[in-house]
């Protein structure tokens, strides 16, 4: 899950904003420089919880749940702040809904592991 949030990340990144339509680059326009590292943080926090979970340490649920908020704080940029649903329309929501929905199931999982003890 976390690779797929890396190579969107990256591309996103790299991507040059003079390749995309009027409408892409017009709506990439809305995003301050302060999302962009709040996704990156999203995508490296959970990266680094992800593998805190399968390596079983304790530290894995707090780092997860940094991921969350992050995650949280752009998709609500994103959608509501920048315009997606406005630009886009409403299937938008599908996407941020799903990675939404899997940082929520991690902490739910790293808190399931807390509570079964199965830390090290």
């Amino acid at each position: 899950m976390e690779y797929y949030g890396c190579v969107a990340f990256l591309i996103d990144q790299i991507v040059d904003p003079s390749t995309l339509d009027a409408i892409n680059q017009e709506f990439k326009s809305r995003f301050p420089f302060w999302t962009k590292i709040v996704y990156g943080l999203a995508v490296s926090l959970g990266t680094i919880g992800t593998l805190g979970l399968l390596k079983r340490k304790i530290w894995a649920k707090n780092i997860l749940i940094g991921s969350l908020l992050c995650v949280i704080v752009q998709m609500y940029h994103s959608l509501f702040i920048a315009g997606a649903i406005e630009t886009f329309g409403v299937t938008k929501i599908i996407f941020p809904g799903i990675i939404i929905f899997l940082a929520l199931f991690s902490v739910w999982i790293a808190d399931l592991h807390r509570i079964k003890g199965w830390f090290i």
